[in-house]
């Protein structure tokens, strides 16, 4: 019996992360859809918001690139939402105001989502898209993103933004990543839909939006939630591309998935984050992808409170074992900088875990900052 808790304990912690992409896979593949088309003959208008913080660096280029957009410009409306900003920004933004592009200038810091609840009723367009500063799009990627809208099941549209510059210590296993995840969306799109979307590109329908509290930490998960709740799909579209700056230490992205986690608990406990009325194949996508992951530090604990006090068990020697060795190699690969495989691995599973368990515990207590911590790049 000892055994067999033990056992499926390891199975339950595997599962997302192993067996569960493996399944979506098949099953996607026996479901494959035909994907809409990225040519219409009817435009609807269109509302970029792009919401920026203290990004004189950045924000020239990113309306620049926003005006070179190939979609019909009397259709499309740039705006800007200033939140804040203490450098140029603003002023920046300004000199693009003959050309039609329109600031939204905060004099205090709000955040991100409190400007959105605000901003978004208030426009007119039939889609939104929504916009990190820092984020160049691929000319087409708007018409690309509007597109799936063709297909009226379809209340979200994800686009596909990939990191540039990432700092070489997450180079090789942040692409990796992304490549899973990408993976993912698009088998969760064709057996039904995502959960969540990517916060740096992504539509909605204007009239599905719902307000969030103003403390949301991940709107880019509670928005397209509320729009599965109302009956919509989220979708990935592959073709919508956009590049962005990626992090540059450990020490940033550990307090990216930090705030991650910390918001999948405060959504978790308000319940917005949760599916509730969504059709059951939605519930075993968010279950498989985002739950258990999201609990994986939790169950992961259990195995090794498990493996102690049954440690006069061989199945709990070989899983303390197991631990003991995961844990010296991540050291190794800690104190050395080394970045074999064989100690990268057990250090970048390890170091996302820890993330993910005080991330948890932030979000539980209330502990995390809606106002993330701005990085200067």
């Amino acid at each position: 019996m000892r055994t067999l808790t033990i056992a499926s304990l390891i199975l339950l912690f595997a599962y997302p992360f192993v067996i569960f992409p493996a399944v979506l896979s098949l099953w996607a593949r026996r479901k494959r859809r035909q994907s809409a088309t990225s040519e219409q003959a009817d435009y609807p208008a269109v509302v970029l918001l792009i919401c920026a913080l203290n990004e004189q660096r950045i924000i020239r280029a990113k309306i620049e690139n926003s005006l070179q957009l190939r979609y019909p410009a009397e259709k499309l409306a740039v705006v800007v939402i200033s939140d804040g900003s203490t450098d140029r920004t603003a002023e920046i933004v300004r000199e693009y105001h003959d050309v039609g592009v329109v600031l939204i200038e905060r004099n205090q810091r709000r955040g991100k989502i409190a400007n959105l609840n605000e901003v978004i009723p208030a426009r007119s367009e039939e889609i939104v898209v929504l916009s990190d500063a820092n984020v160049l799009y691929h000319p087409d990627a708007v018409l690309r993103l509007v597109a799936r809208f063709s297909d009226p099941t379809v209340g979200c549209v994800s686009g596909k933004v990939i990191l540039r510059d990432t700092t070489p210590d997450l180079d090789g296993p942040t692409g990796q990543y992304y490549s899973l995840e990408w993976r993912l969306q698009e088998d969760s799109s064709i057996i039904y839909s995502m959960a969540g979307a990517d916060g740096a590109m992504y539509a909605l329908r204007r009239t599905l939006f719902r307000p969030c509290p103003n403390d949301t930490l991940i709107e880019d998960f509670i928005i397209p939630m509320q729009v599965i709740l109302q009956g919509r799909r989220v979708v990935l579209e592959p073709k919508a591309l956009g590049w962005e700056k990626g992090v540059t230490s450990l020490a940033e992205d550990f307090r990216r998935k930090v705030r991650i986690a910390a918001g999948a608990a405060q959504g978790l406990l308000r319940g917005n984050a949760l599916p509730k009325n969504a059709p059951a194949q939605f519930w075993f996508i968010f279950v498989s992808h985002k739950l258990l992951r999201w609990l994986s530090p939790i169950t992961g604990g259990l195995i090794v409170f498990a493996a102690v006090i049954w440690s006069s068990e061989p199945a709990a020697r070989i899983v303390l074992a197991g631990i003991a060795a995961i844990a010296i190699l991540a050291m190794l690969r800690a104190l050395t900088g080394w970045k074999h495989a064989l100690v990268s691995a057990p250090f970048y599973f390890l170091f996302a875990e820890i993330a993910l368990a005080i991330g948890l515990l932030k979000g539980l207590t209330g502990a995390q900052t809606v106002l993330w911590a701005k990085e200067d790049r």
